[in-house]
Protein backbone atom coordinates (compact mmCIF):
# COMPACT_ATOMS: atom_id res chain seq x y z
CA UNK A 1 0.00 0.00 0.00
CA UNK A 2 1.44 3.20 -1.27
CA UNK A 3 1.61 5.83 1.63
CA UNK A 4 1.93 9.53 1.27
CA UNK A 5 2.98 12.88 2.98
CA UNK A 6 1.94 16.36 2.18
CA UNK A 7 4.34 20.04 2.93
CA UNK A 8 2.73 23.11 2.60
CA UNK A 9 5.27 26.14 1.94
CA UNK A 10 2.03 29.11 2.65
CA UNK A 11 -1.86 28.73 2.51
CA UNK A 12 -2.23 29.32 -1.30
CA UNK A 13 1.09 27.14 -2.15
CA UNK A 14 1.35 24.83 -4.83
CA UNK A 15 0.67 21.20 -2.55
CA UNK A 16 3.90 19.00 -2.74
CA UNK A 17 3.37 15.05 -2.12
CA UNK A 18 5.99 12.70 -1.83
CA UNK A 19 5.34 9.30 -2.41
CA UNK A 20 7.54 6.43 -0.83
CA UNK A 21 9.18 5.29 -4.13
CA UNK A 22 10.70 9.27 -4.06
CA UNK A 23 8.81 10.32 -6.42
CA UNK A 24 7.29 14.12 -5.92
CA UNK A 25 4.05 15.37 -7.58
CA UNK A 26 2.94 19.30 -6.96
CA UNK A 27 -1.17 20.37 -7.24
CA UNK A 28 -1.61 23.35 -7.92
CA UNK A 29 -4.61 25.31 -7.07
CA UNK A 30 -5.65 27.62 -9.85
CA UNK A 31 -5.33 24.90 -12.44
CA UNK A 32 -8.49 23.27 -13.66
CA UNK A 33 -8.45 19.32 -12.66
CA UNK A 34 -7.12 17.63 -16.26
CA UNK A 35 -4.54 20.56 -16.36
CA UNK A 36 -3.67 19.35 -12.78
CA UNK A 37 -3.16 15.03 -14.18
CA UNK A 38 -0.49 16.18 -17.30
CA UNK A 39 1.81 17.82 -14.45
CA UNK A 40 1.64 14.69 -12.07
CA UNK A 41 4.39 13.41 -14.25
CA UNK A 42 7.11 14.30 -12.06
CA UNK A 43 11.34 13.03 -12.39
CA UNK A 44 12.45 11.17 -9.33
CA UNK A 45 16.10 12.76 -7.41
CA UNK A 46 18.05 10.51 -9.56
CA UNK A 47 20.52 12.28 -11.55
CA UNK A 48 22.95 14.82 -10.39
CA UNK A 49 21.88 17.63 -13.36
CA UNK A 50 18.26 17.25 -12.03
CA UNK A 51 19.00 18.08 -8.57
CA UNK A 52 21.24 20.96 -9.37
CA UNK A 53 18.21 22.46 -11.10
CA UNK A 54 15.99 22.07 -8.18
CA UNK A 55 18.57 23.51 -5.72
CA UNK A 56 18.59 26.46 -7.90
CA UNK A 57 15.15 27.10 -8.12
CA UNK A 58 14.24 26.66 -4.32
CA UNK A 59 16.82 29.37 -3.83
CA UNK A 60 14.00 31.72 -5.81
CA UNK A 61 11.15 33.03 -3.43
CA UNK A 62 7.90 30.74 -3.64
CA UNK A 63 6.05 32.73 -6.03
CA UNK A 64 2.58 31.92 -3.98
CA UNK A 65 4.11 33.11 -0.83
CA UNK A 66 2.86 36.19 0.67
CA UNK A 67 6.39 37.74 0.03
CA UNK A 68 5.48 37.17 -3.58
CA UNK A 69 2.64 39.26 -3.01
CA UNK A 70 4.07 41.90 -1.31
CA UNK A 71 7.50 42.13 -3.51
CA UNK A 72 4.47 42.54 -6.71
CA UNK A 73 2.93 45.40 -4.25
CA UNK A 74 6.32 47.28 -4.03
CA UNK A 75 7.11 47.36 -7.37
CA UNK A 76 3.94 48.66 -8.36
CA UNK A 77 4.08 51.70 -5.70
CA UNK A 78 7.86 51.86 -6.86
CA UNK A 79 6.87 52.96 -10.07
CA UNK A 80 3.69 54.74 -9.22
CA UNK A 81 1.39 52.13 -11.19
CA UNK A 82 -2.38 52.08 -10.07
CA UNK A 83 -3.33 48.29 -10.14
CA UNK A 84 -4.59 45.96 -7.89
CA UNK A 85 -1.29 43.84 -6.88
CA UNK A 86 -3.58 41.30 -4.86
CA UNK A 87 -5.82 40.49 -8.13
CA UNK A 88 -2.74 40.64 -10.13
CA UNK A 89 -0.57 38.16 -8.31
CA UNK A 90 -3.18 35.58 -8.53
CA UNK A 91 -3.75 36.42 -12.11
CA UNK A 92 0.12 35.64 -12.47
CA UNK A 93 -0.18 32.72 -11.03
CA UNK A 94 -2.83 31.41 -12.83
CA UNK A 95 -0.54 32.05 -16.17
CA UNK A 96 2.52 30.42 -14.16
CA UNK A 97 0.12 26.90 -14.26
CA UNK A 98 -0.92 27.39 -17.56
CA UNK A 99 2.45 27.47 -18.57
CA UNK A 100 3.80 24.62 -16.41
CA UNK A 101 0.50 22.63 -18.25
CA UNK A 102 1.23 23.09 -21.80
CA UNK A 103 4.89 23.35 -21.64
CA UNK A 104 4.19 18.98 -20.63
CA UNK A 105 2.30 19.34 -24.60
CA UNK A 106 5.74 20.84 -26.23
CA UNK A 107 8.78 23.58 -25.41
CA UNK A 108 7.29 27.05 -24.36
CA UNK A 109 10.42 27.10 -22.05
CA UNK A 110 12.94 24.51 -21.44
CA UNK A 111 11.48 21.35 -19.63
CA UNK A 112 14.72 21.16 -17.70
CA UNK A 113 14.15 24.00 -15.47
CA UNK A 114 10.27 23.97 -15.66
CA UNK A 115 9.38 24.65 -12.54
CA UNK A 116 6.92 26.81 -10.73
CA UNK A 117 9.78 29.29 -9.52
CA UNK A 118 11.42 29.58 -12.68
CA UNK A 119 8.19 29.98 -14.93
CA UNK A 120 7.50 32.86 -12.10
CA UNK A 121 10.63 34.67 -11.72
CA UNK A 122 12.46 33.79 -14.96
CA UNK A 123 9.78 34.43 -17.49
CA UNK A 124 7.06 36.13 -16.08
CA UNK A 125 8.08 38.75 -13.57
CA UNK A 126 11.11 39.86 -16.54
CA UNK A 127 7.95 40.50 -18.36
CA UNK A 128 6.17 42.06 -15.75
CA UNK A 129 9.12 44.68 -15.54
CA UNK A 130 8.46 46.24 -18.56
CA UNK A 131 4.89 47.80 -17.10
CA UNK A 132 6.77 51.00 -16.58
CA UNK A 133 8.47 51.62 -19.46
CA UNK A 134 5.59 50.50 -21.78
CA UNK A 135 3.40 52.65 -19.77
CA UNK A 136 5.71 55.95 -20.29
CA UNK A 137 3.40 57.25 -23.41
CA UNK A 138 1.06 60.21 -23.68
CA UNK A 139 -2.23 58.03 -25.25
CA UNK A 140 -1.70 55.81 -21.41
CA UNK A 141 -0.35 58.68 -18.91
CA UNK A 142 -3.08 57.35 -16.10
CA UNK A 143 -1.82 53.58 -16.32
CA UNK A 144 -3.75 52.56 -18.49
CA UNK A 145 -6.81 54.02 -16.68
CA UNK A 146 -7.87 56.72 -19.25
CA UNK A 147 -10.59 55.34 -21.05
CA UNK A 148 -11.04 58.62 -22.86
CA UNK A 149 -8.39 58.16 -24.69
CA UNK A 150 -6.90 55.86 -27.71
CA UNK A 151 -5.88 51.91 -26.31
CA UNK A 152 -2.17 51.74 -26.69
CA UNK A 153 -1.52 49.51 -29.47
CA UNK A 154 1.30 46.68 -28.90
CA UNK A 155 2.98 43.97 -30.85
CA UNK A 156 5.15 41.11 -29.32
CA UNK A 157 7.48 40.30 -31.97
CA UNK A 158 8.85 37.00 -31.43
CA UNK A 159 6.54 36.04 -28.58
CA UNK A 160 6.98 32.19 -28.43
CA UNK A 161 5.47 31.10 -25.59
CA UNK A 162 3.49 34.31 -25.00
CA UNK A 163 6.55 36.23 -23.29
CA UNK A 164 6.74 39.32 -22.82
CA UNK A 165 3.72 40.34 -24.45
CA UNK A 166 0.97 37.79 -22.59
CA UNK A 167 1.80 38.60 -18.81
CA UNK A 168 1.41 42.35 -19.81
CA UNK A 169 -2.13 41.71 -21.72
CA UNK A 170 -3.14 40.41 -19.10
CA UNK A 171 -2.57 43.59 -16.40
CA UNK A 172 -3.38 46.04 -19.01
CA UNK A 173 -6.99 45.31 -20.39
CA UNK A 174 -7.11 48.77 -21.92
CA UNK A 175 -3.94 47.86 -23.81
CA UNK A 176 -4.44 46.03 -27.88
CA UNK A 177 -1.72 43.25 -27.90
CA UNK A 178 -1.03 41.44 -30.88
CA UNK A 179 1.64 38.15 -30.57
CA UNK A 180 3.44 37.65 -33.50
CA UNK A 181 5.75 34.50 -34.43
CA UNK A 182 6.37 31.82 -36.91
CA UNK A 183 5.95 28.80 -35.12
CA UNK A 184 2.03 27.99 -34.99
CA UNK A 185 1.73 25.09 -32.31
CA UNK A 186 3.70 27.43 -29.99
CA UNK A 187 0.64 30.29 -30.73
CA UNK A 188 -1.42 27.83 -30.39
CA UNK A 189 -1.11 27.64 -26.99
CA UNK A 190 -0.61 30.87 -26.41
CA UNK A 191 -4.34 31.54 -27.72
CA UNK A 192 -5.64 28.94 -25.20
CA UNK A 193 -3.74 30.34 -22.04
CA UNK A 194 -5.33 33.88 -23.19
CA UNK A 195 -8.97 32.25 -23.45
CA UNK A 196 -7.86 30.19 -20.43
CA UNK A 197 -7.46 33.26 -18.41
CA UNK A 198 -9.92 35.54 -19.82
CA UNK A 199 -7.79 37.93 -21.85
CA UNK A 200 -9.39 39.40 -24.74
CA UNK A 201 -7.09 42.46 -25.54
CA UNK A 202 -4.56 39.69 -27.43
CA UNK A 203 -4.89 38.43 -30.97
CA UNK A 204 -2.51 36.14 -32.61
CA UNK A 205 -0.83 36.51 -36.15
CA UNK A 206 0.97 33.38 -37.41
CA UNK A 207 3.99 34.51 -39.84
CA UNK A 208 6.95 36.01 -40.22
CA UNK A 209 7.10 39.84 -39.02
CA UNK A 210 8.43 41.13 -42.71
CA UNK A 211 4.99 39.60 -44.43
CA UNK A 212 2.55 41.65 -41.86
CA UNK A 213 3.34 44.24 -44.19
CA UNK A 214 3.99 42.58 -47.73
CA UNK A 215 0.33 42.83 -48.72
CA UNK A 216 -2.13 45.31 -49.10
CA UNK A 217 -4.64 44.35 -46.57
CA UNK A 218 -1.31 43.84 -44.06
CA UNK A 219 -0.56 47.41 -44.65
CA UNK A 220 -3.80 48.92 -44.01
CA UNK A 221 -3.80 46.53 -40.91
CA UNK A 222 -0.77 46.56 -39.44
CA UNK A 223 2.00 49.41 -41.32
CA UNK A 224 2.67 52.43 -38.79
CA UNK A 225 0.00 51.09 -36.62
CA UNK A 226 1.97 50.07 -33.22
CA UNK A 227 3.08 52.94 -30.38
CA UNK A 228 5.38 50.02 -28.76
CA UNK A 229 7.09 47.08 -30.30
CA UNK A 230 8.56 44.47 -27.59
CA UNK A 231 11.12 41.68 -28.48
CA UNK A 232 13.03 39.43 -26.13
CA UNK A 233 16.23 38.59 -27.01
CA UNK A 234 14.75 37.35 -30.28
CA UNK A 235 18.07 38.15 -32.51
CA UNK A 236 20.60 40.35 -33.32
CA UNK A 237 19.37 43.83 -32.70
CA UNK A 238 19.94 45.32 -36.02
CA UNK A 239 18.35 42.45 -37.86
CA UNK A 240 15.57 42.32 -35.63
CA UNK A 241 14.92 46.43 -36.36
CA UNK A 242 15.29 45.39 -39.99
CA UNK A 243 12.27 42.94 -39.55
CA UNK A 244 9.76 45.44 -37.42
CA UNK A 245 10.36 49.04 -37.95
CA UNK A 246 7.58 49.63 -40.58
CA UNK A 247 5.75 48.76 -38.06
CA UNK A 248 5.72 51.78 -35.60
CA UNK A 249 4.18 54.89 -35.75
CA UNK A 250 6.79 57.56 -37.25
CA UNK A 251 6.23 61.31 -35.80
CA UNK A 252 5.59 62.78 -38.77
CA UNK A 253 2.71 60.47 -39.20
CA UNK A 254 1.74 60.81 -35.43
CA UNK A 255 0.97 64.43 -36.24
CA UNK A 256 -1.31 64.24 -39.19
CA UNK A 257 -3.02 61.43 -36.81
CA UNK A 258 -3.14 62.46 -33.12
CA UNK A 259 -1.90 65.88 -33.31
CA UNK A 260 1.04 65.40 -31.28
CA UNK A 261 4.83 64.35 -31.71
CA UNK A 262 4.89 60.77 -30.04
CA UNK A 263 6.49 58.49 -32.33
CA UNK A 264 6.51 54.67 -31.82
CA UNK A 265 8.86 52.83 -29.13
CA UNK A 266 10.85 50.11 -29.53
CA UNK A 267 11.35 48.15 -26.14
CA UNK A 268 13.54 44.85 -26.28
CA UNK A 269 15.07 42.92 -23.31
CA UNK A 270 18.43 41.97 -24.38
CA UNK A 271 21.93 40.52 -22.87
CA UNK A 272 25.62 40.53 -23.90
CA UNK A 273 27.62 43.20 -25.95
CA UNK A 274 25.91 45.46 -28.51
CA UNK A 275 26.93 46.54 -31.80
CA UNK A 276 27.87 50.08 -32.12
CA UNK A 277 25.28 50.93 -34.26
CA UNK A 278 23.04 50.35 -32.09
CA UNK A 279 24.78 51.26 -28.75
CA UNK A 280 24.86 55.41 -30.32
CA UNK A 281 21.06 55.12 -30.27
CA UNK A 282 19.75 53.88 -27.02
CA UNK A 283 17.60 56.17 -25.44
CA UNK A 284 17.24 53.71 -21.95
CA UNK A 285 19.20 51.37 -20.73
CA UNK A 286 17.70 49.75 -17.37
CA UNK A 287 18.96 46.58 -16.22
CA UNK A 288 15.81 44.13 -15.36
CA UNK A 289 17.08 43.81 -11.44
CA UNK A 290 16.89 47.29 -10.89
CA UNK A 291 13.20 47.30 -12.23
CA UNK A 292 11.90 44.75 -10.25
CA UNK A 293 14.44 45.58 -7.42
CA UNK A 294 16.09 42.64 -7.15
CA UNK A 295 19.45 41.69 -5.79
CA UNK A 296 21.93 42.71 -8.81
CA UNK A 297 23.44 39.53 -10.59
CA UNK A 298 20.38 37.64 -10.37
CA UNK A 299 19.91 38.46 -14.48
CA UNK A 300 22.32 39.78 -17.09
CA UNK A 301 18.87 40.86 -18.98
CA UNK A 302 18.78 44.61 -19.48
CA UNK A 303 15.53 46.34 -21.28
CA UNK A 304 16.44 49.12 -23.61
CA UNK A 305 14.18 51.79 -25.26
CA UNK A 306 14.63 53.08 -29.03
CA UNK A 307 12.46 55.15 -30.86
CA UNK A 308 10.67 54.69 -34.14
CA UNK A 309 13.43 56.70 -36.28
CA UNK A 310 16.61 55.39 -34.20
CA UNK A 311 15.39 51.73 -35.19
CA UNK A 312 14.79 52.31 -39.32
CA UNK A 313 18.36 54.33 -39.12
CA UNK A 314 19.53 51.21 -37.15
CA UNK A 315 18.13 48.85 -39.79
CA UNK A 316 19.41 50.79 -42.67
CA UNK A 317 23.08 51.56 -41.61
CA UNK A 318 23.90 48.02 -40.43
CA UNK A 319 22.66 46.81 -44.08
CA UNK A 320 20.46 44.44 -42.58
CA UNK A 321 16.92 46.34 -44.15
CA UNK A 322 18.79 45.33 -47.65
CA UNK A 323 18.68 41.19 -46.43
CA UNK A 324 15.52 40.80 -46.29
CA UNK A 325 13.64 39.66 -49.12
CA UNK A 326 9.70 40.04 -49.45
CA UNK A 327 6.46 39.45 -50.32
CA UNK A 328 5.70 41.17 -53.44
CA UNK A 329 2.35 43.33 -52.95
CA UNK A 330 -1.00 42.02 -54.47
CA UNK A 331 -2.17 43.48 -57.18
CA UNK A 332 1.07 44.41 -59.26
CA UNK A 333 0.95 41.66 -61.53
CA UNK A 334 4.47 40.42 -60.98
CA UNK A 335 4.70 36.70 -61.85
CA UNK A 336 7.76 34.37 -60.40
CA UNK A 337 9.99 33.47 -63.78
CA UNK A 338 8.88 29.69 -62.05
CA UNK A 339 5.04 30.27 -62.59
CA UNK A 340 5.56 31.84 -66.23
CA UNK A 341 7.90 28.93 -67.64
CA UNK A 342 4.72 26.84 -66.28
CA UNK A 343 1.98 28.66 -68.12
CA UNK A 344 3.61 28.60 -71.74
CA UNK A 345 4.21 24.60 -71.22
CA UNK A 346 0.29 24.40 -70.37
CA UNK A 347 -0.55 26.40 -73.58
CA UNK A 348 1.73 24.67 -75.74
CA UNK A 349 0.16 21.49 -77.63
CA UNK A 350 2.18 18.33 -77.09
CA UNK A 351 3.78 16.67 -79.97
CA UNK A 352 1.39 13.95 -81.72
CA UNK A 353 -1.63 15.76 -80.08
CA UNK A 354 -5.35 15.42 -81.69
CA UNK A 355 -7.06 18.46 -82.46
CA UNK A 356 -9.88 19.78 -83.86
CA UNK A 357 -10.17 20.35 -87.44
CA UNK A 358 -10.78 23.84 -88.88
CA UNK A 359 -12.84 23.50 -92.04
CA UNK A 360 -12.39 27.14 -93.02
CA UNK A 361 -8.42 26.09 -93.71
CA UNK A 362 -7.96 24.78 -96.87
CA UNK A 363 -6.83 21.00 -97.17
CA UNK A 364 -3.21 20.17 -97.35
CA UNK A 365 -3.39 17.37 -99.60
CA UNK A 366 0.26 17.92 -101.30
CA UNK A 367 -1.41 17.60 -104.93
CA UNK A 368 -3.55 20.02 -106.23
CA UNK A 369 -1.43 21.23 -108.53
CA UNK A 370 -1.08 17.82 -110.11
CA UNK A 371 -1.17 17.44 -114.22
CA UNK A 372 -2.31 14.14 -115.79
CA UNK A 373 -0.32 13.89 -119.19
CA UNK A 374 -1.27 11.62 -121.96
CA UNK A 375 1.19 10.14 -124.31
Amino acid sequence: MMTTAFSFSSTNSAITTTTRGGIRKQHYPYLTNNSQSLLHAVSTTTSSSEEEVWNRAAEEIDPYSEEAKSNLSNFYKRHNIVLDAEKDHKKLLRLTEQVLSWNQRLNLISRKDCTPEVVYHRHILPSIALLPLVLKSSHDTDNNNNNNSQPLKIVDVGTGGGFPGLPLALLLPHCEFTLVDSIQKKLVAVSEMATELDVENVRIHYGRCEEMYAEREGRMEHLGKYDVCLGRSVTALPRFCAWMYPLLKMQQQQQEEDGDGEEGRLIYIIGGELEDVVESRIRSDTNLDELLDREEGTSDKRALIFIANDVEEIAVESGEVDKIVRSAPAGTGKKSKKKKNQQQRTNKVAKGAWQKRDNSVKKERGYDDFQRFEF
